[in-house]
């Protein structure tokens, strides 16, 4: 045992003392580290640099919390040693409120190179003066409205917890940060929503972050217990699932976030009644990937999300939808995740659900999804038939001709 100790107490001196060697030999110390940045627009790193070899080129590094992707951007370093990069956040993203790490690379003139020690700073967003609140894992944050405003947020943001950890059998183990935006421009610029008007809400489950825009006024109260029930049920939807939580189909994700707000939009049934009187229902298995892009059908597929999964709920239990979200998070496809976890094909229960929750006459759409292939059935059936009915004809015919 004795002889063990020794022998690592030597290995990690070693190591030590070769990592003292490197960084004498390269002989660059960067110092006065800063990042500066005005959000949504630019970052600014700088430094003072001692180096008693000639540096003839600089790099610099930024990644962020959560993101495989890492900005390179060229460094400059004049005589006297300051550092200077800039980096056009409108080139390359940043995601918001994020821990960015960053570094540097030092090549000096005999082709040697040397990685300066990594920092970090939190990507917030600078542009507002935020006010804050905590309720245990819950941590508020809002501009605009007073302290009573940020009471109730936070009321909604409790109740919202409560009622999705029920569903989902599952609690927060670290908190999470909300931040309520007083519109929807504020909100998209943080979001990058890509110009869509209609985007209220947006969660980052992986970094326990929830962003919904609500503005200080009489709705205020109805779109607290809507918006933020919403995106907090994504984040423990992630708690339950884990970096798995991307595998579960959009349907599922939404669906579960939807029927976990406190008061749905009542626009959902009366979009799905005009998407059955206008036979225009999305179908299921469209919608595991990413939801349409124009406002009518997105809002419909979030209408048909709520009403789907909440009969699932009705149907299957609490353990159903927990078992429905352990088969997508082990891998299974669209399909087949339905098919173990709840053992019916994804066709039929979305026929199930049509004639429970719509109304449908199962038999009818049923006739009317075989429709085309009854079309080619008597196609194929009649074909063969042709020529003698043809001929059978002609022969009729021949014999009505000849004269008496």
């Amino acid at each position: 045992m004795k002889k063990h100790l020794l022998l690592f107490a030597l290995i990690l001196v070693a190591c030590l003392t070769a990592a003292q060697s490197v960084a004498a030999q390269t002989g660059v110390t960067p110092e006065q580290v800063t990042a500066e940045y005005d959000f949504g627009q630019q970052v600014t790193l700088r430094a003072k640099i001692q180096s008693d070899q000639t540096i003839s080129q600089a790099q610099a590094f930024l990644r962020a919390e959560g993101d495989n992707h890492t900005i390179t951007l060229p460094v400059s370093v004049d005589q006297n040693g300051d550092l200077l990069a800039s980096h056009d956040i409108a080139q390359a993203r940043l995601r918001p409120f994020a821990e960015i790490t960053y570094w540097f690379r030092f090549i000096f003139a005999d082709g040697t190179t040397a990685d300066s020690p990594q920092y970090s700073f939190r990507y917030s967003d600078n542009r507002f003066p935020w006010q804050s609140l905590e309720d245990g894992h819950l941590r508020l944050h809002w501009y605009a409205g007073d302290l009573s405003f940020g009471q109730n947020a936070l009321d909604s943001a409790r109740n919202g917890i409560e009622r999705t950890s029920r569903l989902l059998s599952t609690n927060l183990s670290q908190p999470v940060d909300i931040y309520i935006y007083a519109n929807s421009n504020d909100l998209k610029a943080t979001i990058d929503a890509s110009g869509q008007a209609w985007v209220s809400g947006h969660a980052s489950p992986d970094l326990y972050l929830a962003f919904v825009s609500i503005t200080p006024g009489p709705e205020q109260a109805l779109n607290m217990d809507r918006k933020i029930p919403h995106e907090l049920a994504h984040i423990l939807t992630y708690e339950m699932a884990g970096e798995r939580y991307l595998l579960l189909p959009m349907w599922l994700r939404e669906g579960i976030a939807t029927i976990s707000e406190i008061y749905p939009s009542l626009d959902y049934p009366r979009s799905l009644e005009y998407a059955v009187e206008a036979e225009g229902l999305l179908s299921f298995a469209n919608l595991c990937g990413d939801f349409p892009t124009d406002a009518s059908s997105r809002f419909l597929a979030y209408a048909q999300s709520e009403s789907f999964t909440r009969y699932l709920v009705d149907q299957y239990g609490i353990s159903g939808l927990n078992r429905l979200v352990q088969a997508y998070g082990d891998g299974l496809g669209c399909e087949q995740g339905v098919q173990s976890a709840l053992g019916v094909p994804l066709a039929e229960l979305e026929y199930a659900w049509r004639a429970n929750r719509l109304g449908e006459d199962r038999l009818a759409m049923a006739l009317k999804n075989l429709s085309g292939y009854l079309i080619v059935f008597a196609v194929l059936l009649v074909l063969p038939l042709t020529p003698a009915i043809f001929s059978r004809k002609t022969k009729e015919s021949d014999g009505q001709a000849k004269p008496k």
